[in-house]
């Protein structure tokens, strides 16, 4: 059974911005590496979560400007994290049960390591899956 430290150690497109960049300075964080997601950080500890989400629902919908708004305005603060030990079907139920896409995983001092997103968990079930009907023919 995989944990999340397996997946972390996988990731290649994690970006993280400060709580003072724009909202289009995020954006464009997030989209020139084809994330919906971005952490924000503060003295090397994550404060908050910057998703596309929050762009449509507390920036876009409410006709703010991009370029004055701060990703610290409309982050969502209410961060729901893991520890890199939890197994991967653990974070899954852990994100099914909050209704979270992204989920910040920590290490045992705090510091985050990478934030994994829904598509994350199912390509590594999937991954899974092929591995056992491999196994299973062979």
């Amino acid at each position: 059974m995989h944990t999340l430290k397996d997946l972390v150690g996988k990731q290649e497109r994690v970006i993280f911005v400060g709580k003072d960049a724009t909202v289009r300075e995020a954006a464009k964080a997030m989209a020139e590496v084809n994330v919906g997601c971005t952490a924000v950080m503060e003295d090397g500890h994550i404060v908050g979560l910057f998703t596309e989400r929050d762009i449509l629902k507390r920036v876009l919908l409410k006709d703010l400007d991009v370029d004055a708004v701060r990703v610290s305005d409309v982050m969502t603060t209410d961060i729901i994290s893991t520890g890199t030990g939890q197994s991967v079907i653990d974070a899954h139920h852990l994100m099914k049960r909050h209704h979270i896409r992204h989920l910040p995983v920590l290490d045992e001092f705090g510091k985050l390591q990478g934030v994994l997103s829904i598509r994350d968990l199912l390509v590594d079930h999937l991954e899974d899956m092929r591995r056992y009907l491999a196994l299973a023919e062979g």
